[in-house]
């Protein structure tokens, strides 16, 4: 779902730290106007070498005007300084937070259509950008525009015939400025979109480093990152074509600006027009003048890729978490039978559950087997609301389950799926993901459980044994384990497992599972599993075909039925 009502600008960004721009932007204006009064007093400094009468006094006045002027320059250029570029990071850290947040708020849909080095790009890099944009270039743009200005001014204070020739290219120049910005807004989104798919191709060869080794294909993953790693090169220098057209264009503009000066103010001097000292605060000023004009090129390419990264952080922005449909119920007695009455659910068109009606009773363990794609996962997939939920086709404890708030359902059910996920950092950060404050006691308790104690012994440094990323170091099984033990910690009310045991050998499957029972005696235990031995000791059984619910009992009734499950179990338990 998209919403374009809470799209956001620089100036709204700017405006959050509204009181530090002012006072960085006051002591930057102090720093201008120090800047500008020193032509002056030079105009004077050599008005008065000219002068036959001069004396060391008025020598000495000028130049503890000039170190008064220093003075104050290195005062209010730390003043700026300090508010300005604290004001730019302190931006940066709220937005990227609050993107962050608004990630972890999205539906799982949203990931399931999203490259993960895409988002990793806008959440560092383009927020980045946006960071610079609203430090760099403002500070920029305003000193640029402020001297450009007061410049402006003061050689009109001098002579305005000679400052209204010398400023007849600027408007040329104003006018290349204005069209060259829409090319770099274009050439920076693109370049911005090549370096999303460079992070993604980093990632993906990295966190998928053990299947590029296993089947050899380093090669084809080094080509594969070349590519992208070129396209992001010649999208930068595609850029920066935009980009190398500007200085040289805005030297040869200061240039034509300097040649009429020194003809038409030479001629000027020599008949007496102005001084020389007015001729030389002129000359200085026009120096001065390419800064700006510098400044405002530079600002105005900076916020120009500044505004290509907010409409790629904008188009984040405007997807929002969908809605629950009915008025949500926040606290629920979880105690109670879970009922699924006549629930049908298709993905794009296709049924991937048909009419069926099931109830796993409170506290027992529910066991749920059958043929691949047979709608297994996506029975527990809408117990959990990961995708929308039929209104009146689950019950929890005879509640609707599309009243109930799927945060608070979630912090009760905890559900193990068939990808475990193990992150950066040591054992015990993993288990204690949920519950970092935890005491050791515990932690070995769930571990022993899980049986996964013993191996996290003998590992180099214990659990404070750093895995690698998405725990690369640990074998299947046991990042499988570490996930279980994880689970186990928060002590549930409703425990799923969708096959998470499935890469251990069978005998310690059967204890971790044993285990596991004796742990949720009193509470509800349901687990996928396609090994039908592993499951054949539960309360209950249920057999699905094709999106339908074909077979339910215990392991004997099941068996005597002669059915899927009595030919799955004896294929598999053929010594």
């Amino acid at each position: 779902m998209s919403d374009l009502s809470n799209k956001k600008s620089l100036t709204a960004l700017l405006l959050k730290y509204k009181y530090s721009v002012i006072v960085g932007l006051l002591s930057l204006t102090i720093v201008d106007l120090c800047q500008l009064s020193i032509p002056i007093i030079i105009g004077k400094v050599v008005d008065i070498l000219t002068l036959e009468n001069s004396t060391y006094t008025d020598l000495n006045k000028y130049a503890l005007y000039i170190l008064l002027i220093a003075t104050l320059m290195s005062i209010f250029r730390f003043g700026w300084r300090y508010f300005l570029m604290g004001a730019s990071r302190k931006l940066e850290q709220s937005l990227r937070n609050e993107f962050f947040n608004h990630l972890q708020s999205l539906d799982f849909d949203f990931f399931n259509k999203r490259k993960i080095g895409d988002l990793m790009a806008r959440t560092v890099n383009d927020i980045e950008t946006i960071r610079m944009a609203c430090g760099l270039g403002m500070i920029v743009a305003y000193d640029g525009v402020f001297l450009l200005i007061f410049i402006m001014i003061a050689m009109l204070y001098i002579s305005p015939e000679i400052t209204l020739y010398v400023f007849i290219p600027f408007p040329i120049l104003g006018l290349v400025i204005y069209r060259f910005g829409k090319f770099i807004e274009t050439r920076f989104g693109k370049v911005q979109e090549s370096f999303s798919e460079l992070t993604e191709s980093a990632r993906q060869s990295i966190s998928g480093i053990k299947v590029v080794k296993a089947f050899v294909v380093e090669r084809d993953e080094k080509n594969k990152f070349e590519k992208s790693s070129k396209n992001y090169l010649n999208q930068n220098l595609s850029l920066i074509k935009v980009w190398a057209f500007f200085q040289p264009f805005i030297a040869f503009i200061a240039g034509i600006a300097t040649v009429i000066f020194i003809w038409l103010g030479g001629m000027k001097t020599i008949t007496m027009d102005i001084t020389l000292g007015d001729f030389a605060a002129i000359l200085i000023y026009l120096t001065m003048l390419s800064w700006p004009m510098m400044a405002l090129a530079w600002a105005y390419d900076l916020i120009k890729r500044a505004t290509a990264s907010l409409n790629r952080i904008n188009e984040i922005f405007s997807i929002k978490p969908k809605p629950e449909e009915l008025p949500t119920i926040n606290e629920f007695k979880l105690k109670g039978d879970i009922e699924f009455k006549n629930l049908s659910f298709s993905y794009n068109g296709k049924k991937a559950l048909d009419n069926l009606n099931l109830t796993i009773p409170q506290g027992s363990t529910f066991g749920i087997t059958g043929r691949t794609a047979s709608g297994k996962t996506t029975l527990i997939e809408l117990l959990m609301k990961i995708p929308d939920v039929p209104r009146e086709t689950i019950f929890i404890n005879g509640t609707d389950l599309a009243r109930i708030s799927k945060n608070n359902l979630r912090k009760k059910v905890i559900y193990i799926p068939q990808e475990t996920t193990v992150f950066s950092g040591t054992i015990k950060d993993n288990i204690t993901f949920m519950k970092p404050d935890i005491e050791q006691a515990e932690i070995t308790r769930v571990t022993k459980i899980a049986e996964i104690y013993d191996e996290i012994l003998n590992f180099p440094d214990g659990f404070d044994t750093r895995v690698g990323e998405r725990g690369l170091s640990l074998s299947g099984g046991q990042r499988q384990r570490i996930a279980l033990a994880r689970a186990i910690l928060f002590k549930p009310e409703i425990l799923i497992l969708d096959d998470v045991l499935s890469s251990l050998d069978l005998r310690t499957e059967k204890l971790a599972l044993q285990n596991i029972v004796k742990e949720m005696n009193g509470k509800t235990l349901i687990a996928i599993s396609n090994r039908v031995p592993s499951i054949s000791g539960f309360n209950q059984i249920a057999v699905f075909d094709s999106g339908r619910l074909v077979e339910t009992g215990d392991h004997s009734q099941l068996m005597s039925n002669q059915g899927i499950y009595a030919s799955l179990y004896k294929i598999q338990t053929i010594q």
